[in-house]
């Protein structure tokens, strides 16, 4: 609202407002019963009305008093439109200028509605909704204004859309997959973005589809659509690269926009169809464990009749004796059977077995040259056997004969997926796993020992790749293949070992990879390469940084065996606020801390702290240029994980020399 005018501006108003006057009167002439309808009409409106010339006011009805907050006319009459707002016009509202191009627009052609921000003569400020149109009367243009005060509906509208925005945020904040689905077409009308994350389409895509189209099961689909408000949950879904997965739903019915509509939630639980599959795995291979301990408890009690008889016959037989050679045959059977019965007994559990620190290079050597691997390669002349073992492998806590039964049944294994020529690679490696592997089953965070058996034969088909280690499961040919226990007694070794396995095939061949968690324990009779003592600490403090539990645990126990006197972090905040009090004569520093500062931040803010600061890295993943980096400020060595006392130890003593 305008300030209010001086004494002299109100004569000069109440002229112009006498003129205006009499313009109108004029105008209209005297009064008649036409004119009267029109002025009722005028004031029973319920909107605000103005009449405008030259963008000045010169008529309002009582609705715009009430409006304005003002009690007589003269409060009104004479001002512009713009003497009525403030000076800030929000987003979608005309400014003065603008409005003038309004005004001059409207003369010249349609009526125009557009939204502008008022005040009250005390100065409040409220919205508005302008329709404004031109009259010509006598030659003279006048502007008529329809004012209807819209601040309740845009606070309405407001808080409508506040509330659309905290919905939607929920919408897409949900993990599983929503999809709002018109019941009678099975259109899609709304997905949030876990549901676009899962399937992999955009929005737009899936817009302009229907729910049949990500089923692998659309019959299923449309018959759930047909019954309306019964929902059948399908169970198997497709992703835009053509991935099948489980799915669990559940839906209900309710009206979207007059329309019959199912609001779905969509839970992938390909995770859960994953471990179920895997329970009952292992809940098979427990029952078909105990039922081959049975077998193998009353096989060795005909055999041992089998066995030793055969040997006390033959000591008493003269040697050109006819009966020599078939007692021979039925003790060399006997023997055979006792293998097989040996093999049934690892498959079955709670057989323990004693483990002692070995060394898988030295066990896979040993086979190469034994009479059983040269059997073996007699059958299978045209297979060549390639190996690719890792020097610095660390040793495992192993039963030497059934590790050496598990690669003797591998190696047999591969052989017999080749037909024709082909080539078998026979690996071994250290690995650090820093998360869990999600492949044949689920391996744990940990150092491990790999074993790695690959083929180039034509690869195992799915529905065999979920059955071959069950015991007696083959399908090689009878007779030649043996008795289709390897892979039982590869999977029951693995398992005593608490181990693991991953299996990966196709069309060109099959890797079997044996997890073996490392020992630093070493091998009886061995001597290390360099002596104890050249590596062995003097009580030296040092701070292990790493987000991994486990490896903190390692670390302190390899440094308290090494002579040195360790303190473990979990993370590089927690080192920069402990060396902030202490100091430390050296830093065993994690490179890859997530989601965390990563080692070589940790380093460069420590560095701001003890300038000289002495500082090992170590990580499961290659050397990087992260680690390079943190080297140019001063940080030594990079050992990679797992590592041996050996070779932590002089790392650590070549950088405390220094």
């Amino acid at each position: 609202m305008a300030a209010k005018p001086t004494s002299k501006a109100l004569e000069k108003r109440i002229k112009t407002l006498e003129k205006l006057n009499a313009d109108l009167t004029r105008r209209l002439g005297k009064p008649s019963v036409e004119n009267s309808r029109y002025r009722a009409f005028f004031e029973a409106v319920n909107d605000a009305i103005f009449i405008y010339e030259d963008y000045r006011l010169m008529e309002c009805n009582q609705t715009a008093l009430k409006v304005f907050g003002c009690a007589h006319k003269d409060e009104i009459i004479g001002f512009y439109p713009w003497d009525f707002s403030p000076t800030y016009q929000p987003d979608g509202c005309l400014s003065k200028d603008k409005s003038k191009e309004m005004m001059d627009a409207v003369a010249g052609g349609q009526p125009q509605k557009f939204y502008w921000r008022h005040a009250k003569k005390d100065g409040t400020e409220f919205d508005t909704e302008i329709s404004l149109s031109c009259l010509e009367t006598a030659g003279v243009k006048s502007f008529h204004a329809i004012v209807r005060e819209i601040t309740e509906l845009n606070r309405a509208k407001e808080a409508l859309r506040k509330r659309d925005e905290a919905y939607r945020s929920l919408f897409d904040m949900v993990s599983d997959a929503l999809a709002l689905i018109e019941i009678e077409t099975g259109q899609m009308l709304d997905v949030n973005k876990a549901f676009i994350d899962l399937y992999g389409y955009s929005k737009k895509e899936v817009l302009g589809m229907k729910n049949t189209d990500f089923s692998a099961e659309p019959e299923k689909t449309e018959q759930a659509t047909r019954l309306r408000g019964l929902y059948i949950p399908v169970r198997w879904h497709k992703k835009k690269d053509g991935t099948v997965f489980p799915t669990e739903i559940s839906a209900r019915v309710f009206q979207y926009h007059d329309r019959d509509v199912h609001m779905a939630a969509i839970r992938d639980i390909t995770e859960r169809h994953r471990f179920e599959a895997q329970r009952q795995r292992s809940q098979k291979m427990e029952s078909l464990g105990l039922l081959a301990g049975g077998v193998a408890h009353d096989l060795n009690n005909v055999l041992s009749g089998i066995v030793s008889y055969p040997e006390l016959l033959l000591l008493d037989l003269p040697e050109d004796s006819p009966l020599r050679k078939p007692i021979g045959t039925i003790q060399e059977s006997g023997l055979r059977a006792t293998a097989i019965v040996e093999d049934l007994l690892t498959i079955a559990r709670g057989v323990a077995t004693a483990k002692d620190p070995l060394n898988l290079n030295n066990l896979i050597n040993d086979y190469l040259i034994s009479p059983e691997f040269h059997k073996l390669h007699e059958f299978h002349p045209t297979v060549a056997i390639k190996t690719n073992l890792d020097s610095n492998v660390l040793n495992i806590m192993a039963s030497h004969a059934h590790i050496r039964k598990v690669i003797m049944n591998l190696i047999s294994n591969a052989s017999e997926a080749i037909e024709g020529k082909g080539e078998i690679t026979i690996a071994t490696a250290n690995r650090y796993m820093d998360k869990p592997l999600k492949g044949y089953e689920d391996i744990k965070s940990d150092e491990y020992v790999v074993l790695s058996v690959s083929d180039d034969g034509s690869g195992i088909s799915s529905d065999s790749l979920e059955r071959i280690f069950e015991p007696f499961y083959t399908k090689k040919v009878m007779g030649r293949s043996g008795t289709g226990l390897g892979l039982a007694v590869v999977w029951n070794v693995v398992q005593d070992h608490q181990g693991y396995i991953d299996v990966k095939s196709s069309p060109n061949g099959t890797t079997f990879e044996l997890y073996f968690p490392i020992t630093r324990d070493e091998i009886a009779g061995h001597s290390l390469s360099i002596p104890f003592d050249d590596f062995k600490g003097h009580g030296e403090t040092i701070l292990v940084v790493d987000d991994v539990a486990n490896q903190r645990e390692v670390a302190c126990k390899v440094l308290n065996k090494l002579g040195y006197r360790p303190i473990a972090v979990a993370s590089g905040e927690e080192a920069i606020e402990f060396m902030t009090h202490h100091s430390v004569d050296l830093l065993l520093l994690d490179m890859i801390m997530d989601p965390g500062i990563n080692g070589r931040v940790t380093y460069e803010r420590i560095l701001g702290i003890h300038p000289r600061q002495k500082a090992i890295l170590v990580s499961g993943f290659v050397e990087t240029d992260e680690v390079k980096n943190a080297q140019k400020l001063g940080a030594g060595r990079y050992v990679k994980k797992p590592y041996s006392l050996e070779k932590i130890g002089m790392a650590i003593r070549d950088e405390l020399e220094k």
